[in-house]
């Protein structure tokens, strides 16, 4: 009985492992995939940026102001839409997402 026991955990144990190195394999490669749809994303938001802003504006990021938030972002396209900018909300949504990223770590935090 005790021989049995003794195995029921062993093959207990060699399962957890094989699930867990499972899990550890699979993980990078779902980041991958979200990386990829991130940088699809960033490619078209920066196509409506450059469409909508560049006009005006030189680049992306000013390197000698200081960092925004997202809440910061979300502020200055509203204010841009006081200036006759003309986005939908996914628009919207998309230049902010493409701002703030791309300053990431530079970035302060909402507080």
């Amino acid at each position: 009985m005790k021989k049995q026991s003794s195995v029921m955990k062993i093959c207990s144990c060699i399962f957890v492992l094989f699930f867990l190195a499972g899990v550890f394999l699979l993980t990078p490669l779902s980041n991958a995939g979200s990386a990829a749809k991130k940088k699809a994303s960033h490619q078209e938001a920066f196509g409506v940026y450059s469409q909508n802003c560049l006009s005006c504006h030189d680049s992306i990021a000013d390197p000698e102001k200081p960092g925004r938030t997202r809440d910061d972002w979300h502020l200055v396209v509203n204010i841009m839409h006081g200036y006759g900018l003309d986005l939908s909300n996914a628009e919207s949504e998309m230049i902010i997402d493409l701002l703030y990223d791309l300053r990431q770590g530079l970035e302060k935090e909402a507080g």
